[in-house]
């Protein structure tokens, strides 16, 4: 077929590609979107229905800005497409002695006025019986937080950019691509295309497409569980929070019952290294055993039962800090990738930021974000 010319085309359209898709239809941009599964799907790093919400950010204090309009993103979307996508049931942030993640959290509410309480474990068992919070952990709840309903997020999104125009073409996998001065281009099994701009949004597979960056970029592989409990109504979203548990068990963190499968919950820390394509997508009793056991220690009515468990990806920097910038050799070409497995929360805002770079000279990235700390010095 002839090239067609669109003014941007966006490579993968998993969680940041729908989310730059609804950003360049809410612009009135004429765009291409190529993903090379069906739009939703669990091949990649947005399988497993749920994902944390929060605002007191222990990564850095620099995310909560892009946090803080992420949510007022979420909130847009629910009211543009009638979806229930954001769900604040709070969220408590745990932390065992020698460990950081809960006052790094509370510094980056503080520095930002994120509202949190500080409680003594104590407190926190009062409040939340059904947690065996130990005696000298550091507690954390914020009422802000919450969880994100992954599917209703992304289709919306999605929604949203073909209601204005978006083309979303699914199966339809992108072969090649390059730039110059006056476009960018990418190659396809039903053609080219070309634009004035071109947004890498490839997930797990975002070094690949980035290969001649030499990026030091890894897929982890990742196991979620769902277990079963001895009182449902003890975990739903009106009597229980997410949470996240720093401990020598590892950086664990879960959700309220929602379904009949149970708490769904996992280990954020650790993962095999491996390659997308061939990932093994069976998961093993044996694999869960030490999350089960921290898990039990911390809910007693948490039984143990795997009800149900998936796999998914993450991209990973070396610092677990995102890219969000531009490429350093074609400024026409926007790099959204290495989310490193807490991005899905920022997505909007995230769409919003690459767009943003794309079309504003002026825009610069956020400096612990930026592509440069990753490359080697020439």
């Amino acid at each position: 077929m002839p090239n067609r010319h669109v003014d941007a085309v966006v490579l993968g359209g998993g969680t940041m590609g729908s989310a730059v898709a609804w950003e360049l239809g809410k612009r009135g941009r004429s765009a291409i979107v190529f993903e090379q599964f069906q739009h939703v799907h669990t091949l990649g790093a947005h399988g497993g229905d749920t994902r944390v919400f929060r605002h007191a950010y222990a990564e850095s204090p620099d995310y909560v800005p892009l946090v803080r309009r992420a949510d007022a993103l979420w909130v847009a979307l629910e009211e543009e497409s009638g979806q229930r996508i954001l769900e604040r049931c709070g969220g408590l942030e745990l932390s065992a002695p020698g460990y950081v993640h809960t006052r790094a959290a509370r510094l980056s509410a503080d520095e930002h006025g994120i509202p949190y309480e500080w409680l003594t474990p104590d407190e926190g068992r009062a409040r939340w019986p059904q947690i065996a919070i130990p005696d000298d952990w550091d507690v954390l709840y914020s009422p802000v937080a919450g969880f994100l309903r992954t599917e209703p997020a992304l289709r919306s999104m999605m929604a949203g950019a073909t209601s204005r125009g978006v083309e979303l073409r699914q199966h339809e996998p992108v072969t090649t691509w390059g730039a110059d001065d006056a476009c960018a281009w990418v190659e396809t099994p039903s053609g080219r295309f070309t634009a004035d701009r071109l947004y890498i949004s490839a997930g797990p597979w975002v070094a690949r497409a980035l290969a001649q960056l030499g990026l030091p970029l890894h897929v982890r592989r990742k196991t979620l569980w769902w277990l079963g409990v001895e009182d449902p109504g003890a975990f739903a979203p009106d009597r229980f929070p997410v949470f996240i548990s720093d401990a020598g068990q590892g950086e664990n963190y879960g959700f309220p019952v929602i379904d009949e499968f149970g708490l769904k919950t996992a280990d954020h820390s650790g993962g095999d290294h491996c390659d997308p394509d061939t990932v093994d997508r069976e998961t093993t009793h044996a694999e869960a055993e030490r999350l089960i056991r921290a898990i039990r220690e911390l809910f007693p009515l948490v039984n143990g039962d795997v009800r149900r468990s998936a796999v998914c990806m993450y991209a990973m920097t070396p610092d677990s800090h995102f890219i969000m910038d531009r490429h350093p050799d074609h400024q026409n070409v926007i790099i959204g990738g290495g989310f490193s497995g807490h991005g899905f929360k920022f997505a909007p805002a995230v769409g919003e930021f690459l767009v943003e770079l794309g079309e504003n000279p002026d825009a610069r990235p956020i400096p612990i974000l930026a592509i440069d700390r990753l490359m080697a010095p020439a």
